[in-house]
């Protein structure tokens, strides 16, 4: 028996299977469960505290994040299916969870919605690169993986 955990996927292979073919099948976010709850290990790993949630529930694999100046720089990812048609809806905000005063907020708009980015940040900028992005600015859900750049001045 496999179990799948909330947020997780693993792909599904049979003898016919093979990657990169269109018989390659895969049980990817059938599943997923994506949650906003954020909580916080205490005193040597004995007690769990809950935080404020995010603004916007996230997928934990298809996100990326970078420590700044004492706080969580978060960009791009997956956020709740569509209530109606269950499909996927790419995460186009750049969010900070500030360590001091343990606080969300949003400090801004990736270009489009993106999931599977990579971000970095160096000498004042916050990079990302990659990823799957949107079908467009009025269709949220993922069309196809593209390997640009880009780069905004950030203060935090």
């Amino acid at each position: 028996m496999l179990q799948l955990v909330n947020g997780d996927f693993m792909a599904c292979f049979s003898m016919f299977d093979v990657p990169f073919s269109w018989l390659f099948s895969t049980y990817i976010h059938y599943l997923q469960v994506v949650y906003g709850d954020v909580y916080l290990l205490e005193g040597e790993m004995k007690k769990w505290k809950v935080l404020p949630p995010m603004p916007k529930p996230n997928s934990h694999i298809e996100c990326s994040w970078v420590i700044v100046n004492n706080s969580i720089i978060i960009t791009g990812g997956t956020t709740e299916k569509h209530p109606v048609n269950k499909r996927m809806i790419l995460v186009g905000e750049v969010f900070q969870f500030n360590l001091d005063s343990l606080t969300w907020s949003v400090i801004g708009k990736l270009p489009y919605r993106v999931k599977t980015t990579l971000a970095a940040f160096w000498d004042g900028y916050l990079y990302f690169t990659s990823g799957q992005r949107d079908r467009g600015p009025v269709n949220p859900q993922p069309m196809k993986v593209v390997g640009e750049m880009y780069r905004a001045k950030i203060n935090v």
